[in-house]
């Protein structure tokens, strides 16, 4: 929003005031001044009448004008299509200097195609102006009394500030002059100008001319005048104002209704006569306009056809600038049904300038706006305004507050006076009427401010009068909790495992929790009981909670393998449900392509393998112990290269290498993926035990064995045994012996506690260990 400062002087006088103290209170109470820019017109530039034009005898769109400066009558040659006789022009005279369009003119005597010219008829953009019509300016009495050869820059059009003001979206109030005005005779204490009231001296009432007509129940208030016109004029000043404020139109009567909206807030409209329903009487002809509230629930004007939407813009396309009879509207509808009905119907057709007005509240005074409009149209136009006026009016249930000053000073934060506060509302032109208790008061807000409902509303009101910084700072009291959260923890605890992943190469994932049902059906995963289904999925791609991550992971790894990336490692860590919906949280694992790359010493990479994946996870997730699947695995996972991880005996999800029937639908070479309950890996505090500070013994024993004895199985019986010294053993290699058998390599480590072993005790460890085997597997030293 723009604002001029002698625009503002229409309503307040703020001719004692700094500028500077003005946009540091505009600030303070919410108005937030973007830009200030100082109208500066540039020095000799005068007032100048056109006394005569002539054709310049060797350029067609040239003109040789005399033009009276006052003192003197000069010969200035001019091309502009609208210049003639008898029009007031700003005349730039020798030595002035115009700055536009990025460059600088200055302005002497010069000879066009032969012809001198003693100075210049300038434009409005010439001027630094806004550019209000094709050619010169022309002036008129609009500005003030035009004395030849005086200077523009002496008229109080020309002179003062432009503000560029930024708005919050609830103080609709506040975009117009009228509103801005407010704000300021609120906080300095002001009186508004009291406005002159049009008198016709007509004595044909507008009843004779035109009738409205309600034919169902509104909520908008409308007023109405009527207007002959012989002809129409924008005065300067007008122009001036809409081009500076960036919404000048192109049509005379459409900027009147523009400025008054500008200046007072009041949203006019204009017909057209031709336009409306005319009905013949005895006497003479009536124009008639019928309301009504349509299906929708828009509220409409109406003649043989709709032409307006209350509030929403007009249907019609008329040419008001060449009709003779208009009928000027003056409309107010509450903003919060505006904003209903264009939430409910998107699409309906709307002027977006009128309804960001409308929406954010309009001012309901439809009185002063007409006043005005009135008072405009008799000064500069010839033309014949009926007497009186046609008026649907409503009478809305004012809104009222009732509270206490305790309360508002309570809401504030500090005590503050409440004949203060009394003051400060009745500034703001809310109606205060004060309990015997002198506590309890009730406040009848003004029909213009749409933002204010509650006493929260009212102590922010007083406070950004009040100000802000007289509010002493108080110490906020508080009593802190303890941060370390169950929650708080478990979160840390999933944070440091994904830190673990991002550390061993993995790219972290985040998907939708949703999930294609047919899609986890073919992977094998469980999907929703049918009763515990969405009603209402986003999409038919996403109907279901996923059961798994690996489905969305294995998505994200064949679309980066279709970017071009080969060697991928991704994760993720997040909720999924099982088949009655209960959620859990569990992180996942894939990996494609090859471990190292194709760079020197391994020219063809190094390809991940079970045990390779298995160990890059343990090194992510800490130690875990591997047994193969006692139940049937979901498809998605390998038959033969998958196991089940346990830590403590407990299972906690699968490790595997991707089906190769799934690798071949998805086009993934060579994958590997795994999916764990994180509740069970979740970061303890570490416990610290003493350790032997003697040598490590290590033993590698081979035995035969029955082909289909899992290793875990060898490892818990040895390792439950409790055999004295001994603190690990691992597989090192197997070798087919036959069909039944293989012969399985182990290597023990044997650790002693306070002294060192002898051979002969290392020897007895490694005959018990083996007897232990012969005894449980029937083993056989080989």
């Amino acid at each position: 929003m723009i604002v001029a400062t002698h625009l503002l002087e229409e309503f307040i006088d703020i001719s004692h005031l700094d500028i500077q103290e003005i946009c540091k209170v505009l600030d303070n109470i919410g108005l937030e001044v973007e830009s200030l820019t100082r109208v500066q017109m540039p020095r000799n530039v005068v007032v100048g009448k056109v006394l005569e034009k002539n054709p310049h005898p060797d350029a067609d769109k040239l003109s040789v004008c005399q033009v009276d400066v006052g003192k003197e009558c000069l010969q200035i040659v001019c091309g502009a299509k609208n210049v003639d006789t008898d029009q007031f022009v700003a005349v730039a005279l020798k030595g002035a200097r115009l700055e536009f369009d990025g460059r600088v003119l200055e302005i002497g005597e010069s000879k066009l195609r032969g012809v001198n010219s003693y100075g210049m008829l300038c434009s409005s953009t010439e001027l630094g102006l806004g550019k209000i019509n094709e050619g010169i300016m022309l002036l008129d009495h609009s500005i003030g009394e035009l004395d030849l050869g005086r200077e523009l820059c002496d008229y109080e059009s020309f002179q003062g500030y432009n503000l560029e003001i930024s708005l919050t979206p609830n103080r609709g109030d506040c975009l117009c002059v009228l509103g801005i005005a407010r704000e300021l005779k609120a906080y300095f204490g002001l009186k508004l100008k009291k406005s002159r009231e049009y008198m016709s001296t007509n004595q044909i009432g507008v009843g004779r001319k035109f009738q409205v007509a309600m034919e169902n129940k509104i909520s908008a208030s409308l007023f109405y005048k009527v207007v002959d016109f012989e002809s129409k004029t924008l005065p300067l000043k007008l122009g001036l104002a809409l081009a500076n404020a960036g919404i000048l139109k192109k049509g005379i009567l459409e900027n009147y209704l523009a400025y008054i909206t500008y200046m007072t807030g009041v949203i006019l409209n204009a017909y057209e006569a031709d336009a409306l329903r005319k009905d013949q009487n005895q006497a003479n002809e009536i124009l008639w306009l019928h309301v009504r509230e349509d299906e929708k629930g828009f509220e409409t004007i109406y003649a043989e056809e709709r032409l307006s939407n209350i509030g929403i813009g007009n249907v019609i396309h008329q040419d008001i600038d060449h009709a003779k009879t208009i009928v000027f509207e003056a409309s107010y509808i509450p903003p919060t049904k505006i904003s209903k009905l264009l939430h409910t119907y998107k699409d309906f057709p709307h002027d977006k300038e009128l309804v960001y007005k409308t929406t954010r509240g309009s001012n309901p005074d439809l009185h002063m706006g007409m006043n005005y409009l009135c008072l405009l149209l008799g000064a500069h136009n010839d033309c014949f305004i009926y007497n009186g006026m046609q008026e649907v009016k409503q009478d809305a249930a004012p809104n009222i507050i009732r509270t206490q000053f305790s309360n508002i000073s309570s809401i504030i934060g500090a005590e503050i006076d409440g004949e203060i506060m009394s003051e400060i509302l009745k500034r703001l032109d809310f109606y205060l009427e004060v309990k015997a208790n002198d506590d309890s008061f009730s406040i009848v807000v003004p029909g213009y401010r749409h933002d204010v409902f509650t006493e929260q509303d009212l102590a922010e009101e007083i406070l950004r009068i009040y100000g802000v910084d007289k509010i002493p700072a108080v110490p906020h009291k508080m009593s802190e909790i303890s941060k370390i959260t169950p929650v708080c923890t478990t979160y840390k605890n999933q944070r440091a495992l994904i830190s673990r992943a991002l550390a061993n190469g993995f790219l972290e994932c985040i998907h939708y929790l949703f999930y294609q049902k047919e899609r986890l059906h073919a992977l094998g995963f469980p999907t929703l009981r049918e009763e515990k289904e969405l009603l209402n999925p986003i999409t038919s791609e996403l109907n279901t909670l996923r059961t798994s991550l690996l489905p969305a992971l294995l998505d994200s790894v064949a679309r980066n393998q279709n970017y071009g990336y080969r060697n991928i490692k991704l994760c993720e860590i997040g909720s999924v449900y099982d088949r009655e919906r209960t959620e859990s949280t569990k992180i996942a694992f894939v990996v494609s392509g090859c471990l190292e790359g194709e760079i020197f010493p391994h020219p063809k990479g190094v390809k991940w393998d079970f045990y390779t994946f298995a160990r890059v996870i343990s090194q992510i997730m800490g130690e875990f112990t591997l047994q193969k699947s006692s139940q049937a695995l979901p498809h998605v996972f390998h038959p033969y290269q998958s196991a089940e991880v346990l830590r403590d005996g407990k299972k906690l999800g699968i490790i595997a290498k991707l089906h190769p029937s799934i690798a071949k639908e998805l086009e993934i070479q060579n994958a590997f993926i795994c999916e764990l309950d994180v509740d069970a890996f979740l970061l303890e505090h570490p416990l610290f035990s003493p350790f032997s500070k003697l040598p490590t013994s290590q033993r590698d024993l081979t035995v035969l064995i029955d082909r289909d004895i899992a290793f875990g199985n060898i490892r818990d019986v040895l390792m439950s045994a409790r055999i004295l010294h001994l603190k690990n053993l691992y597989p090192m290699d197997i070798f087919s012996e036959n069909e039944t058998q293989i012969a399985l390599s182990i290597r023990v480590e044997i650790v002693p506690l306070e002294n060192n072993l002898r051979e002969e005790d290392i020897q007895a460890i490694m005959q018990k260990i083996l007897e232990i085997l012969e005894e449980n597997f029937g083993a056989k030293l080989k």
